[in-house]
């Protein structure tokens, strides 16, 4: 049967409906949308405007959609079309189907014939009249999807905005959510030059009425939009390339460059559960299988800017989407979530390798009436899209709930205060300052970084961070950068030593500060204190709820002697363990399932976090690491009925590092001293005592004493006295000796700062879970020696932190570190150095004749990491040769040895033995030049360069050529036979000279020299290092092992939250039975029968609850099929207005059994005798106040007296005897139940609609529908 085969009664009775000149062809599109469908169509039956004609399109549902649409609609007003049928094209042929309604099929529109039939006499008025009283009717579509829902007045409300701005063509509704009636989804739509489909909203944001006002935005949302009928033919629907997503706004696009308007008319309010892109069903019509809505986006997006792009843009747009892409797909597999990345680059290529379709697009929709530059104002802000993205990140890595943040559903913030609010602002003040107080984390990170900034006041300024055991940092990243990763080193006389992994890590910091070394150098070291205080609190939180208690276990954490000595002495990898430290130790809690909640296996993304950080504190101070080495075995003694999971994590634990830290860290085991040592100079051995050691103090510049913070150690040693927790405390206590027998060690060589680190950690946790609740346990005891003991030692452990710091703070932090000029030689020497000759600087030094110390310099001086580099490289015994006799005085002229070194200059440090002095002042060869700040200057009476032709004969002068710091580009003379290249640098296989492109036969000069055999014809040389091809890829190596312990160590992107679910029902708690009547006995009785049945535990004590100051929590009793009701669906949740479940499915969870899945949608039913029934006899018809499908109010006119059988032919057909089965009941949004403001306690939130029951007689009955059909007639 036709859809303008049905037959109705001519509607001659009925009153011309509001804007009674616009006719409206509603298009309902339904696949596989049964959950939502009871609501969405009782908002379209609902209407108080409704339509002049329906038609649905049912695209091969594997649910009851079509059955639901058919009962409502009639059959004759359903398609079926098949199930990968795309949304358009599914438009498409219902509009095609419905067909155009005249004023012949509306008689409404026409003229009144004038005649009274109470009076039966004739009004000449309406002869006067024109032919079509309301204008030429006009034409529109309106657009639902099933799982969409509008509010009574939507249509009302919409068309009053087209009544009133005659060039509007598209408009669309405030969409809100499905469940969260007070979310906002969207206000209209845009697009951002990537491809972002931009709302302009926060997330979760609620509708206060801020966006309340009918403005032209670039697109609507299909939902909801109503579009005329005329414009829609002229632009061809929406583009059958979209098969559902990015189709609307891509339609507007081209309705705004075609001349016609897009508003949105947020006073119609559309409820939207987004099934597609929430995954709430699956997507049929993108492919020939079930398609990603992410892809589907993605492509649509793509599509959309390519095919609308104008002009000069589209390279700008193609480059931007190609690089968003790229940066998308990066971050989604850091973010763990592989599937979305190849559904950005999937995406993305389904578009770009079909060049053809977007040429055709883009020849169809031409240029346009409409100048692209005026409708810039439609898209994104520059810049709106980087702060949203900024948030979504924040919001996806961060470990914070949606209450934190603000987001939740009921957290709505008003835009200010106004009237009576404006009373209570200071106390909202007061309210803000309780809940600072209540979260002191940032409080106290701000109070340690002032006391820090005080302490620190001597080292912020001019110059460089230099002394203790300190080097100046390079001048910019790069130079930091090529000190790690460079095959060749040019430290001494040149080598392919291992540079430290720190450097690489610096670098990585620094060039987060814009390449600035000294900056984030600055950072990391004053900020050490405050930062480990952080860091201490943040971690502490598992230990127990006082944030009194561990904003003190935070502060003496921060103020340890370790922690301000090396910030004082420039040990930077004690600074920077003291920030990692406690981070290390929750993660290795959490790896290892030591956790007092939670999952006491462990997991391994704790174990890949704790590994990422052992790396990081390994390349600083690699004691680290062989603590962790005897802590992970006790930790596999401990499980060994588990040995093979945590064995696993324990090899990853301790072998990552080695493997990425490699050969760095394979030199560590080569010499296990080394593991002793830590990031800088060696300044000599620890001064640290006993007492010292026992008291958490490893000794030096500005470390406090070790007799202060015994107050700590005899805290840690009352925790365990404690009666419970034990575990946890001697877990501390194992790992604080660990730490003290390391500290011992180190103390014999180096210094114990990073060992005393752990030993003083260990005992803080240990004191702080002793301290909690210890007022109360010692308040029970009878008073005795406990008491004072118990004040004594918690006024000694409370007060040390503070001491401690106020001593810091007025002592000033700076020690040997200081700030000054990090060059190191006279600034012309320096300047000198980077000439083509490259000369070199020989540094003296020591503290008696018999002991002395050098240091071969090039350019201003050592830098960081130059005394690791030296060290590795090892000592040269020609240059130690030369340094023994030029000190020793023998008369010889030293010049030729040391201009063999390219040295040029002779500097020796104050504080030299003055002997030293004289023997150079009477060495030939040698001049003196200058005396500053104590130091004397000598210089070379010789030629001297880095790179020199050496002819073959004795008596000729070496020839200097110029050069660079490693490599030499320049045109040489021609000479003798036999001259040979040589070059001031360690020979290694890596030099490779050619002359003219010839390759030179390299040789080893003086023994140790690299030298290259020249022809006698001169020409263009070339010498160069060339790294070796294992070094390169290790480094590449290196830096992908590195970024793939980073995102195996990140939290993984947390999965889409879906806001817009059904609240859960909250537990109601249950009052304990208390008394000893009747009723209390048998009520108690009653529920020991009840846990007995279940498998429960015995009955508690009647006032067992109130001991605890617990109750349990009340479940309401499920009934079975034989207790009566049903029992709920396990996947909803129990909605608090309507105290029924809805459902709630989960992502993914879809699945195609046919029949009815959604059947127990859980949307509450009429019920019989809800509403009031008014029953009529067969063949009567209804009064005014009955039902009426169109919700049209009878016309009371200036005929009469609105008699319902006036018109009869010539207005709407009344109902005829039979026509409509059943009774009719009042329409389902009279004023008492739908509260235009958007809530009242009857209908729900915002107008809620009854959802459609095909069971209820206030619904038309199968086959019967109220739409008028062309060519009807009684």
């Amino acid at each position: 049967m036709s859809v303008h085969s049905q037959s109705t009664a001519p509607y001659a009775a009925a009153a011309a409906p509001e804007f009674p000149r616009h006719v409206v062809t509603a298009v309902l599109v339904s696949h596989d949308g049964a959950r939502w469908l009871p609501d969405a169509l009782a908002g379209l039956l609902g209407q108080e405007r409704p339509v002049q004609n329906v038609v649905a399109a049912d695209t091969g549902s594997a649910d009851d959609s079509a059955h639901l649409v058919t009962e409502a609609l009639g059959a004759d007003r359903v398609l079926h079309l098949a199930r990968r049928t795309s949304f358009g094209t599914a438009v498409d042929e219902a509009s095609r189907t419905a067909g155009v309604l005249t004023p012949d099929d509306l008689p409404y529109l026409k003229r009144p014939s004038g005649w009274d039939p109470v009076t039966r006499t004739w009004h000449d008025e309406a002869y006067e009249m024109p032919e079509l009283p309301h204008g030429e009717p006009v034409q529109w579509l309106w657009l639902l999807h099933d799982d969409c829902a509008p509010a009574p007045d939507a249509l009302a409300e919409m068309l009053r905005v087209v009544d009133n701005d005659q060039h509007a063509a598209i408009v669309g509704p405030k969409l809100r959510g499905w469940y969260d009636r007070r979310q906002l989804l969207e206000v209209g739509v845009s697009i951002a030059n990537s491809g972002r489909r931009w709302t302009g909203l926060d997330r979760r944001e609620q509708d206060q009425g801020q966006h309340d006002q009918v403005r032209t935005v670039l697109s609507v949302s299909t939902a909801g939009m109503l579009i005329r009928r005329d414009v829609w033919e002229e632009l061809g629907g929406f583009d059958r390339r979209l098969p559902l997503m990015r189709d609307d706004v891509d339609l507007c696009w081209r309705a705004h460059m075609a001349g016609h308007r897009v508003l949105v008319a947020p006073d119609a309010v559309l409820r939207h559960a987004e099934a597609s892109a929430r995954e709430r069903r699956p997507i049929d019509c993108a492919g020939r299988s079930v398609a990603s809505p992410h892809r589907v986006d993605k492509a649509g997006a793509v599509y959309t800017m390519l095919v609308n792009a104008r002009g000069k843009r589209l390279p700008w747009v193609l480059l931007r989407l190609v690089l968003g892409t790229l940066l998308r797909t990066l971050a989604y597999l850091v973010g763990k979530v592989p599937g979305q990345a190849v559904d950005e680059v999937t995406g993305l290529l389904s578009t770009l390798l079909r060049p053809g379709r977007i040429l055709s697009a883009r020849r169809a929709r031409g240029k346009g009436v409409v100048d692209a530059a005026e409708l810039r104002g439609l898209f994104p802000a520059p810049g709106a899209t980087v702060r949203a993205t900024v948030e979504q990140v924040a919001g996806n890595f961060g470990g914070g709930s949606d209450a934190d943040t603000g987001g939740s559903r009921h957290g709505a913030v008003e835009s200010g205060p106004g009237g009576d609010d404006a009373d209570y602002l200071e106390i909202d003040q007061f309210a803000r300052l309780k809940k600072v107080g209540r979260k002191p984390g940032p409080v106290l990170f701000a109070v340690l970084l002032l006391v820090s900034l005080v302490a620190c006041r001597g080292l912020i300024g001019g110059g460089a961070l230099a002394g203790g055991a300190l080097l100046p940092a390079p001048g910019d990243v790069a130079d930091l950068w090529g000190r790690y990763a460079d095959g060749w080193h040019t430290i001494g006389t040149g080598g392919t030593p291992t540079a430290p992994p720190y450097l690489a890590v610096l670098a990585a910091l620094s060039a987060l500060f814009l390449g600035s070394t000294g900056f984030a150098l600055t950072l990391l070291l004053v900020c050490s204190v405050p930062l480990a205080g952080l860091t201490a609190y943040f971690v502490s939180r598992p230990l127990l709820p006082s944030r009194l208690l561990r904003a003190w276990a935070s502060i003496a954490y921060a103020f340890l002697p370790a922690a301000t000595g090396a910030l004082a002495t420039g040990r930077l990898g004690t600074a920077v363990l003291a920030v990692l430290l406690p981070l290390i130790a929750r993660t290795a809690v959490s790896a290892h399932g030591m956790r007092a909640t939670g999952d006491s296996r462990g997991s391994w993304r704790a174990t890949w976090a704790y590994t990422l950080l052992l790396t990081l504190a390994m390349a600083f101070t690699p004691i680290v690491w062989p603590l962790a080495v005897v802590l992970g075995l006790g930790v596999l003694v401990l499980r060994r009925g588990d040995i093979t999971a945590y064995g696993l994590r324990f090899l990853a634990a301790v072998g990552t590092p080695l493997l990425v830290l490699a050969p760095w860290s394979l030199s560590l085991l080569s010499s296990p001293s080394a593991f002793l040592k830590e990031a800088g100079l060696e300044t000599g051995t620890g001064s640290a005592s006993a007492l010292d050691l026992l008291g958490i103090s490893p000794g030096g510049p500005k470390a406090a004493g070790g007799v202060l913070l015994l107050g700590i150690v005899l805290a840690a040693l009352a925790a365990l006295l404690r009666g419970e927790r034990q575990f946890a405390v001697r877990t501390a206590w194992v790992a604080a000796l660990v730490g003290l027998a390391f500290a011992g060690l180190a103390n014999g060589s180096g210094w114990a700062g990073p060992a005393t680190l752990v030993y003083g950690a260990a005992l803080i946790a240990a004191a702080l879970i002793g301290a909690d609740g210890a007022r109360i346990r010692v308040a029970e005891l009878s008073f005795g020696w406990r008491q004072p003991v118990a004040v004594l030692i918690a006024l000694a452990a409370g007060l040390a932190p503070v001491l401690a710091a106020a001593g810091w703070m007025i002592g000033g932090a700076s020690g040997p570190l200081e700030r000054r000029d990090p060059v190191q030689v006279p600034a012309f020497v320096a300047e000198e150095s980077g000439t083509r000759d490259q000369p070199r600087t020989l540094v003296l030094g020591g503290t008696s004749p018999a002991s002395v110390a050098y240091t071969l310099v090039r350019g201003s001086g050592a830098r960081l990491g130059d005394a690791e580099l030296a060290e590795a490289q090892g000592r040269n015994s020609h240059l130690d040769k030369v340094v023994a006799n030029l000190v020793a005085g023998s008369g010889a002229d030293q010049g030729s040895q040391l201009s063999g070194f390219a040295i040029r200059y002779v500097l020796v440090r104050d504080g030299a033995p003055k002997q030293m002095s004289r023997v150079l002042d009477a060495t030939p060869g040698l001049s003196r030049l200058s005396q500053l700040d104590g130091s004397a200057l000598w210089r070379v009476d010789r030629q001297v360069a880095r790179v020199m032709i050496i002819p073959s004969g004795d008596d000729a002068e070496p020839l200097p050529v110029g050069s660079r710091p490693v490599e030499a580009h320049t045109k040489i003379p021609g000479g003798a036979a036999g001259r040979v290249l040589r070059i001031a640098d360690a020979a290694d296989p890596g030099w490779q000279a050619t002359l003219d492109g010839r390759a030179l036969t390299r040789k080893t000069v003086d023994g140790w020299a690299q030298g290259f055999e020249l022809p006698a014809e001169g020409g263009t040389l070339d010498l160069t290092y060339e790294e070796p091809f294992t070094h390169t890829v290790w480094i590449w190596a290196q830096i992908a092992l590195a970024v793939i312990l980073v995102v195996m160590a990140l939290p993984g992107r947390r999965r889409e939250i879906d806001d817009d679910l059904p609240e859960e029902a909250e537990a109601v708690v249950a009052e304990p039975v208390a008394g000893e009547g009747r009723r209390a006995r048998r009520l108690r009785a009653a529920a020991l029968a009840e846990n007995e049945a279940a498998g429960g535990a015995e009955e508690p004590e009647p006032d067992a609850a109130q001991e605890t100051g617990e109750q349990p929590a009340y479940v309401p009793a499920q009934q079975g099929p034989e207790g009566g009701d049903p029992a709920p669906d396990p996947e909803g949740a129990q909605d608090d207005d309507d105290n029924v479940f809805v459902p709630q499915q989960q992502y993914g969870e879809w699945d195609g059994r046919q029949g009815g899945q959604y059947q127990d949608s859980g949307y509450p039913q009429y019920q019989d005798g809800q509403y009031p029934d008014a029953q009529y006899a067969e063949g009567q018809q209804p009064d005014a106040g009955g039902y009426d499908p169109y919700g049209y109010p009878q016309q009371q006119g200036e005929y009469g007296t609105g008699d319902q059988g006036r018109y009869q032919g010539t207005g709407y057909p009344q109902y005829q005897d039979g026509q409509y089965a059943g009774p009719y009941d009042p329409p389902p949004y009279d004023p008492a139940q739908y509260d235009p403001n958007g809530y009242d306690a009857e209908a729900g939130q915002y107008g809620e609609q009854r959802p459609y029951d095909p069971q209820n007689p206030e619904n038309p009955a199968p086959g019967r529908n109220p739409w008028p059909t062309r060519g009807e007639s009684e």
